[in-house]
């Protein structure tokens, strides 16, 4: 039976392969996608997601959630590595879906499955956390959250040299979301640094030529710093979170306690990561290890298949 799931996403470039990946695996199954400010505002991320959604076929709802962090005042967008518009200038058709409110949708999404749900939080943690906020009983329904996000061990920043961006955007909310007990895989840059990618680990996909190699294509294209020849590729930061649902092998996780810095002056937005358990309770899986090729090979097969599929229409 396939594990159903739902994404919380701010498209984003690596989003959009993420969600391609996830829609394209058996293991899973899509039960909704949730906007969130981000790598691009509310009202672009929001209508990438329902165009993704579209172009992927999928059927099921599409919500629009928080249009900024709880707190943070001074947070910015990502349109240096995105573009204006999230996908680097590759604006899909307009979506005619209704957007339903996200949070009101990560309820009733958790709350009608018989089986849990896994959480995917690709984004910022702002819906998760309002959710826990809003309607605890429900948050404490969903059956783990595998997140994007943070930092441990070697690599602990993108935006500054101790927060990556997700959690950075919103550091009040990652604190309560790691806070809240539901079970949690920690996807961070440690990790997602090892999951390059680019054309030259996309060969299957890319002899396919269909809608999907596409736009991955020029996605990654547009992916700001991607190498010419794409052999060293560009971290896959998102699409590892996704993977590592639908195939656990291809990361190695310790369990650690993880809490955020939401305070400091120069740590704001840190996940401090304590493997010894020795200053908190266990609370996290926190991803150490990639199978990289494992990964890039779950990525290219599983995005093959889904762009010939798509082709056949």
């Amino acid at each position: 039976m396939a594990l159903p799931i739902v994404i919380d996403t701010d498209p984003g470039i690596d989003d959009a392969l993420a969600i391609m990946l996830a829609a394209a695996s058996p293991e899973v199954e899509i039960r909704g996608l949730v906007a969130v400010a981000g790598n691009v505002g509310i009202d672009d991320t929001s209508a990438n997601a329902a165009a993704l959604a579209d172009l992927l076929r999928l059927d099921c709802p599409v919500g629009r959630g928080a249009s900024g962090p709880l707190r943070r005042r001074d947070a910015t967008a990502a349109h240096d590595v995105h573009g204006a518009d999230g996908l680097g200038g590759h604006r899909l058709p307009a979506s005619a879906r209704t957007l339903e409110p996200g949070i009101a949708l990560l309820a009733r999404l958790v709350d009608e499955s018989a089986e849990p749900v896994t959480v995917v939080p690709i984004g910022p943690l702002t819906d998760i956390a309002l959710l826990m906020d809003e309607r605890p009983a429900a948050a404490r329904r969903i059956g783990r959250i595998v997140l994007m996000g943070g930092g441990a061990r070697d690599v602990l920043g993108n935006v500054t040299p101790v927060a990556e961006f997700n959690v950075w955007f919103d550091p009040d909310a990652a604190a309560r979301v790691f806070a809240f007990g539901v079970p949690i895989t920690m996807i961070g840059l440690n990790a997602t640094h090892q999951a390059t990618v680019g054309r030259a680990h996309l060969l299957r996909l890319f002899a396919s030529g269909g809608p999907v190699a596409d736009l991955v294509g020029r996605l990654l294209d547009g992916y700001h710093g991607t190498d010419a020849d794409g052999r060293g590729g560009m971290p896959q930061h998102d699409s590892l979170a996704v993977a590592a649902v639908v195939d656990p092998a291809v990361v190695t996780t310790v369990p650690a306690f993880v809490d955020v810095e939401d305070r400091g002056r120069l740590t704001s937005g840190m996940t401090v990561v304590d493997e010894s358990g020795r200053f908190g309770a266990i609370n996290a899986e926190v991803a150490v290890h990639v199978d990289v090729e494992r990964f890039r090979d779950l990525l290219d097969t599983r995005l093959s298949v889904l762009d010939a599929t798509l082709r056949r229409g």
